[in-house]
């Protein structure tokens, strides 16, 4: 097998490799994904107009003390386990909304208009702030828009801490579960998920570094045979004119010179020499 049929071989194995981790992996997580962001997007959506109409309706008088901590306390649940889920799932950077909720929601409740109305049955802001909760809803509005933004354009974590959770919601699982090997069950649960996969990728890799070092074990053999012959018949001439030299002196016995002719012809060459020489015995 040449060099070129190991660079086919590779190239179609490359191809097969990456052919399959598009199709099988980056089209499914990207399936997945693209599903968690609807959905959770969604979950933004159905809150964004929930907060909308509270505030609307604090604005105009339409809403009590108890109302507004009772409103609070149950889109308080909803915001967490929506904020957690998509930070759970998704590389989302942006701040948390419970976080810019809370800061509404203090401000709201430290007004000494609203605690003096603790007891009534509608709380009637002023004119302030009612300008104010407008503009809270406005803002709101505003953070939801670009926290939607951001779900839409996160990624997925790394393949590779992705795996790191599944692995530990295994172990505790199997753990609570009571089983032995908690750990190798988890580890082996991952690993026989994409068993087959890895099982491919080994062996297009060690048949291609297998067959790329007996390429170059036939090239090293190729050359060495002719090689060594060369050099074993430049020694063997070179032995025979050192022992010439040493045992003989060249006389020149004849000369001839032919002129570039129909006889002898070269470009650029107007005439050879020739002389014969034989061997004296040194005294």
């Amino acid at each position: 097998m040449t060099i070129a049929d190991i660079l086919t071989f590779v190239g179609i194995a490359v191809s097969i490799i990456f052919g399959f981790f598009v199709t099988h992996i980056c089209s499914i997580r990207d399936t997945r994904t693209r599903v968690l962001k609807d959905y959770y997007i969604e979950q933004v959506k159905g809150i964004k107009g929930r907060v909308g109409d509270f505030f609307h309706k604090v604005a105009f008088g339409k809403g009590s003390f108890r109302k507004v901590v009772s409103w609070y306390d149950h889109l308080a649940i909803d915001v967490k386990g929506t904020d957690q889920g998509v930070r759970k799932s998704l590389d989302l950077q942006i701040a948390e909304f419970m976080d810019i909720l809370d800061q509404y929601y203090g401000e709201i409740t430290n007004w000494e208009d609203f605690n003096n109305q603790y007891s009534a049955s509608r709380y009637i802001p002023s004119t302030e702030h009612k300008s104010r909760l407008l503009q809270m809803k406005y803002e709101i509005d505003e953070f939801l828009n670009d926290y939607v933004h951001h779900i839409n354009q996160s990624n997925n974590y790394p393949i590779w801490k992705v795996q790191y959770r599944r692995i530990k919601q295994s172990y505790y699982y199997y753990k609570g579960k009571g089983y032995k090997c908690a750990f190798c069950r988890s580890i082996w649960e991952r690993a026989e998920k994409h068993f087959w996969e890895c099982i491919i990728v080994l062996a297009i890799i060690g048949i291609t570094i297998f067959l790329i070092n007996k390429v170059s074990i036939e090239k090293k053999d190729d050359l060495y045979t002719p090689l060594n012959n060369i050099s074993n018949k430049q020694d063997s001439i070179y032995r025979e004119i050192h022992l010439f030299n040493n045992n003989y002196k060249p006389v020149e016995i004849q000369s001839k010179t032919f002129n570039n002719s129909s006889f002898f012809s070269a470009d650029k060459v107007d005439s050879v020499q020739i002389k014969l020489y034989q061997g004296q015995p040194k005294q």
